[in-house]
């Protein structure tokens, strides 16, 4: 009987659940969204990026498989919620990645017989305006980079 109690309370655990949408309306303070995210994720928020007064966090809840969703806030509200599915070409670099991850260690050196390892592309994401800078927002296998550019200008889709 232990036994299946443990069994149901993990599965609980690992199947995640989603964070309240009403943290994720525009207009939200961080304090309610941190909130939110800790009673789903048992952690805080992840803070992906700042620049200035505008900061990127996530929450790692259970409904971001094969997806990614990113909060940003300015000045503590929040003003924009970004998901985005993840491409077919992304799926795959992110299995080759676990793969050669395995592969080492298992004690393997990877397929091209050498430790040396390649950066992954950024893929382009979404951007957001900070007074006459753009800061552009790239996924690089689940890693989310910046690139600062001018306003007037148009991100890359990828580098």
């Amino acid at each position: 009987m232990k036994r299946i109690l443990v069994v149901i309370v993990l599965g609980l655990l690992l199947s995640g659940c989603a964070i309240n949408q009403s943290a994720l309306n525009l207009g939200t303070n961080f304090s309610d969204y941190a909130t939110a995210c800790k009673k789903v994720s048992l952690v805080k928020p992840k803070l992906v990026s700042a620049e200035g007064s505008i900061k990127v966090y996530t929450c790692p809840d259970g409904s971001q498989s094969q997806s990614n969703r990113y909060e940003v806030f300015e000045n503590n509200k929040l003003t924009k919620v970004y998901t985005r599915e993840w491409t077919e070409s992304e799926k795959q670099a992110s299995f080759n990645q676990m793969l050669l991850g395995l592969s080492l260690l298992s004690g393997g050196t990877g397929t091209t017989g050498s430790t040396q390892s390649q950066q992954p592309y950024n893929f382009y994401s979404f951007d957001v305006r900070s007074g006459m800078n753009k800061i552009c927002y790239y996924n690089q296998l689940g890693s989310l980079n910046t690139k600062t550019i001018g306003a007037a200008e148009i991100c890359p889709l990828g580098f």
